[in-house]
């Protein structure tokens, strides 16, 4: 496509303009026009079509997402029906989605049409039309690696590997799984047939497959392997010895240094059954060390103290050798071998990988796992984990314990030239490799610290019992002396309401009836004017004494109405008497304590007295409403008025601003003056109505 553009752009300078008359111009600039329109159908066209697998594996997710139409011809390398069939051609290999269709077979050559989408890891295509050109035979194989596998870059092509074979399993019906390695690396080879035989193991193999692979929903490859159709794509390049003639080697010369290298071919070791671990491990003791095995079949049958002779592929394991795909050769039953006594220290050198051993430590801790239980030892100040199957009981913190079971090193630190455990376990073959020693004392650090919560929180709850306890006895005995008082003021309210009733009240009684035996011998007109007078103050003494004797007689805890009080008070002013006394009280005053009420109109009463006396007023009015949560009482006049500050603190012979003030202070009201001279006066008292 770009060459055609390419020529195209160049092809006027190739051909030069020549010169002719206008009318012979004409025809040759029309054909110009439908070239350039055919080139421009056929390079749209060709950009829209996607020729080549290398095309279509080159997309992003976004692009092959969009739905690119395809068009490429390419030859059959792997067929998986119903599903998908692989096809390649000279640039790479991608597949397309068969749809129930007849397959077509491995090295066919197939045209197909369709549009691309993202696949599980790279683009394919689907909504494919295919159409078969004929048997061309499969492509040839390209060499890989273990890392061109895992990297992707052959992924859906065909390739071949060679390596050693470990094992060949049954996977599915007429399925096997051949693992092959490929130095120090394993990969599987699927191979669409059932297993034939074990021969082809420990033989150096030629495989010839797709490359394929396991994909997350990341879209990232997790494993690759190999598929291949039939044991014909696996060839036999060496052929392995015989597994009695395989070479015999101590547990200590696996995987040391060879002057040949390792070769990855069998050998044989042979040692007495030390431990056989859930995971199917089993472990074994020469006369130097110990190993780890793991069998293709586990041996039922394969008890503790058996001597066993293994044939298997030497494998470093996290810290040390180990033998792996191995077969049991041999069994000869024996007593159960001894553990090697260590301290807890010598553990952590790594010489003991994989060996039985013995230790003695105090347990700290253990918890439950899914398959078993973990013990946590300590030994100095040494600790490590010991990894047991379900236990019927767990020992308490602190116990003394004797632990048998295989050392195992889990992690490793590496510096420079040598490695060396940085953590090391136990795992105990069953709950019998556990022996008490010594059990914890009964009054462990847990139950100190227990019981010192316990008796820390009793000392605090008897601490906040005995806050409360005084709480209560003190709000009680103010009530107490509440009651006490007030009965006591009641009691003293009632004897001076007495002797104002038996003394002064009676004595202004005879006054009033000597006062009116004066006024019926009077002559004078003057005289008895003056008598009159002093019997009308005497009868509003009298009044006055009576109501203070009913204020004195009332119980605490009565209620009054403030506005009633207040208007009784402005209607006992004679109305022909200078200043006149208006009273004006909001709609809604609330019912007082009757003390309070009383201490209020004696306020009153002293204000309009003030006023009368100092103020020279034409009119005083009483003003009582509520202001939110307040009641509010004003007294106020038109008189000459005062010097507020000077004669309201305490003026010498003068009480009455004292009294309003200590009555405004017994009932927790404030009280202000505000005036001014020649602008009248006004007297503000501010009660809060929740006292």
């Amino acid at each position: 496509m770009e060459r055609v553009c390419f020529e195209f752009c160049r092809f006027p300078e190739q051909h030069p303009p020549v010169r002719h008359s206008r009318r012979r111009i004409g025809f040759p600039r029309w054909t110009d026009l439908v070239c350039l329109g055919a080139f421009v159908v056929i390079a749209g066209s060709s950009e829209a079509q996607l020729s080549t697998a290398l095309e279509v594996r080159s997309l992003t997710f976004d692009e092959a997402e969009a739905g690119q139409p395809v068009d490429l011809v390419g030859i059959v390398i792997f067929a998986d029906p119903p599903g998908t069939i692989f096809v390649q051609d000279e640039t790479a290999g991608t597949f397309f989605q068969l749809e129930g269709r007849t397959p077509p077979k491995p090295g066919d050559a197939v045209r197909v049409r369709g549009t691309t989408y993202p696949g599980l890891y790279l683009p394919g295509i689907k909504e494919a039309r295919f159409e078969a050109l004929g048997h061309r035979g499969l492509p040839e194989a390209r060499p890989a690696t273990f890392e061109d596998l895992t990297s992707g870059r052959f992924h859906y092509q065909r390739v071949a590997v060679e390596g050693i074979v470990r094992s060949i399993v049954p996977e599915e019906e007429d399925a096997s799984v051949v693992r092959v390695a490929l130095g120090a690396q394993i990969v599987e080879v699927r191979v669409q047939e059932a297993p034939s035989d074990q021969s082809l193991i420990d033989h150096r193999v030629r495989a010839i497959g797709l490359a394929a692979g396991h994909i997350n929903n990341r879209r990232q490859l997790v494993g690759p392997y190999l598929r291949c159709s039939g044991w014909s794509e696996i060839e036999s390049l060496t052929i392995a010895p015989d597994e009695a003639e395989a070479p015999t080697v101590s547990t200590t010369q696996l995987l040391t240094f060879d002057i040949e290298g390792q070769g990855g071919h069998r050998i044989r070791v042979s040692g007495v059954t030390l431990a056989m671990l859930p995971d199917g491990e089993i472990f074994i003791r020469d006369e130097e060390s110990s190993v780890g095995v793991r069998l293709r079949d586990v041996e039922s049958e394969l008890r503790i103290g058996d001597r066993i002779e293994v044939v298997g592929f030497p494998e470093m394991a996290k810290f040390s050798a180990s033998v792996v795909d191995a077969s049991l050769l041999r069994r000869e039953p024996g007593p159960p071998p001894p553990p090697v006594r260590l301290a807890m220290e010598d553990l952590l050198n790594g010489e003991s990988d994989g060996e039985l051993v013995s230790i003695e430590a105090t347990i700290t801790d253990s918890y439950r796992t899914p398959d078993g239980h973990v013990l946590l030892l300590q030994q100095g100040e040494n600790t490590l984990q010991a990894r047991a199957p379900l236990l019927p009981e767990l020992f308490a913190p602190g116990s003394r314990l004797q632990v048998t079971g295989i050392c195992r090193v889990e992690s490793t630190l590496d510096s420079q030239y040598s490695a060396r455990p940085a953590s090391v376990s136990l795992n105990l073959r069953s709950a019998g490799d556990i022996r008490l020693l010594s059990a914890p004392h009964w009054w462990t650090p847990r139950r100190l610290a227990l019981g010192s919560i316990v008796l820390l929180t009793t000392v605090l709850l008897g601490g906040l019992w005995i806050a409360s306890l005084r709480r209560q006895v003190s709000r009680q005995t103010d009530a107490l002396r509440g009651r006490i008082e007030n009965e006591a003021a009641f009691e003293e309210r009632q004897r001076i309401a007495r002797e104002f009733h038996d003394t002064l009240e009676q004595e202004l009684a005879g006054l009033s009836l000597r006062l009116d035996a004066a006024a019926a011998r009077a002559t004078d007109k003057k005289l008895d004017g003056f008598i009159q007078g002093a019997r009308s103050l005497v009868t509003r003494i009298q009044t006055e004494t009576r109501n203070l004797v009913s204020d004195l007689r009332e119980e605490p805890g009565q209620t009054g109405s403030i506005g009633t009080a207040l208007q009784e008070l402005a209607a006992d002013h004679p109305e022909d008497v200078k200043p006149r006394v208006r009273c004006e009280t909001g709609p809604d005053l609330p019912d007082l304590p009757a003390h309070v009420v009383h201490h209020l109109k004696r306020i009153a009463q002293e204000a309009i007295t003030n006023a009368i006396k100092h103020s020279d007023a034409e009119t005083v009015t009483l003003r009582a409403d509520c202001d939110g949560s307040q009641f509010v009482m004003r007294i106020e006049d038109d008189g000459s008025g005062f010097d507020a500050p000077a004669e309201t603190r305490g003026k010498s012979g003068h009480f009455g601003c004292m009294g309003i003030r200590e009555r405004c202070r017994k009932i927790g009201a404030e009280v202000t003056w505000e005036s001014k001279p020649g602008q009248g006066s006004r007297l503000c008292v501010h009660l809060p109505l929740s006292l």
